[in-house]
């Protein structure tokens, strides 16, 4: 049995990584790839999401092709996870198997810095994938590889960049159990509005349970509804004149509204009409139908982070958010006027 390692720690795991198993089984002729998920990185300062989450996303994965595997041994290991305590572990328990463990560009830069690199190098053969185009240097004996370009990391997509690199039922479970998606905000808003943004999608939650409707949709809708606020207005001029021409005979702090609509779906692949019509209408509160574009609106409008005590209304809208919509309207075109 020959088997391609890919290690890593998955968080999330992308296409990138899929196709580094792949490569394995094409061009090294692996019978079986297992996905070695650590428990902690030696070489990351940063805390990784929980195991239970970053497992069930690699088992999505698993569908892809019946010669992938999960091998949760370095997870189940306590303290600090050193691949050459995995890879002494592996020739023990498996001693009629030929293991190949694969690695990327990044790994191999730093290669130096793994623990008794050079021990390492004689027990087990490791082969360098190049998915980036660049020929790092190295001393060790390691084999190098070519595969299709995969320009992408796990740090990126956990800004919420290149999300089209992530399989559609990995990007589902990061969606149902929200993980990263803060992230996403944070990385586009300046850090008040990203404090409003949050605020107001946990107000949507609430506002939708309270009158018996989807909480999670609610809380997407709150946090995405200012995702093109920021933007320069120029670039928001552009995406006007691509998908809403007619809405440009709104004033400009309108238009991020009919923008960001866009954005949740090209961008970020919540391709749910119901969200995209909320976020569509939030800033002129004028779709007086839909329950969700009334409760994104009102949130928006009430969030207490504004400052002044919105309790009555707030509470009119969990009652009732057809009635707190109108309370909520009423009381925003007051204060428009009076700011004539």
């Amino acid at each position: 049995m020959k088997v391609g390692i890919v290690g890593g720690s998955f968080d999330p795991i992308h296409y990138g990584h899929i196709q580094m198993a792949k490569t394995a089984l094409q061009d090294l002729a692996c019978d079986e790839v297992w996905f070695m998920p650590t428990k902690s990185t030696p070489l990351k300062d940063r805390s990784l999401t929980a195991d239970v989450h970053r497992l069930a996303m690699i088992q999505r994965v698993m569908a892809y092709d019946d010669r992938f595997r999960l091998c949760t041994l370095e997870m189940d290991r306590e303290g600090k996870s050193y691949t050459i305590d995995t890879v002494k572990t592996l020739k023990q328990k498996y001693p009629a198997y030929e293991f190949i463990w694969m690695i990327g560009n990044d790994q191999l830069a730093q290669f130096d810095q793994w623990k008794d690199p050079e021990e390492l190098t004689s027990l087990i053969q490791f082969v360098c994938v190049d998915r980036d185009g660049q020929l790092v240097p190295t001393e060790y004996p390691i084999q190098r590889i070519h595969m299709e370009a995969m320009p992408v990391s796990s740090s990126e997509i956990r800004q919420g960049n290149k999300l089209n690199y992530v399989p559609y039922t990995v990007l589902g479970y990061i969606y149902e159990h929200r993980l990263y998606v803060e992230n996403f905000i944070a990385a586009r808003e300046t850090r008040h509005r990203y404090k409003h943004s949050v605020s107001v999608a946990h107000l949507c939650e609430e506002m939708a349970l309270a009158n018996g409707l989807d909480g999670q949709k609610a809380y997407y809708i709150g946090l995405f509804h200012d995702i093109a606020k920021n933007m320069d207005v120029q670039h928001m001029e552009q995406w006007m004149d691509a998908i809403c021409p007619e809405n440009k005979k709104w004033a400009v702090p309108v238009w991020h509204g009919f923008v960001g609509s866009e954005i949740v779906n090209r961008v970020f692949y919540l391709d749910d009409p119901q969200i995209k019509n909320a976020i569509y209408h939030h800033v002129l509160g004028d779709d007086h139908d839909d329950p969700y574009a009334m409760i994104v609106f009102c949130a928006d409008k009430t969030d207490p982070l504004r400052g002044y005590d919105s309790t009555d209304l707030i509470n009119q809208c969990k009652a009732d958010i057809y009635q707190g919509f109108w309370a909520v309207k009423n009381e925003n075109d007051k204060y428009l006027e009076e700011g004539k």
